[in-house]
């Protein structure tokens, strides 16, 4: 009995996805790489949108790249802005782990009070 592979555009999308993360290499890149818009087609043609505030430019995407050439797709990079869900974006650089980060986050925040709810 031999298995079928089934690649689809999803199954692309995901193991991209996955090659984001191994490239990523602090919190903020993951996050880039967990929140980027990716989108393949059935001609190879793949598009990544990645938040500029998260992912540096000019960073190289080896397993990304390795993932595409092996799935024979085209990769269009674009960068977008301001799509991270928190302020002070740039904090990611500095933390290796989500716990540290958060904690980074929750204490900027820190001076602000909880908003009432509206009835």
């Amino acid at each position: 009995m031999a298995l079928e592979m089934n690649m689809d555009a999803q199954k692309a999308e995901l193991l991209l996805r996955a090659a984001l993360l191994d490239d990523a290499s602090n919190i903020g890149e993951r996050l880039a790489a967990l929140s980027a818009d990716i989108r393949v087609e059935d001609d190879g043609e793949a598009w990544i949108t990645l938040d500029m505030d998260l992912w540096p430019e000019d960073k190289e995407t080896p397993e990304a790249a390795a993932i595409a050439k092996m799935l024979w797709i085209e990769i269009d990079w674009s960068m977008t802005s301001g799509t991270f869900p928190f302020a002070w974006p740039g904090l990611g650089e500095f933390s290796d782990t989500t716990t540290t980060y958060l904690r980074m986050v929750l204490d900027a925040y820190g001076g602000q009070k909880p908003r009432e709810q509206e009835s």
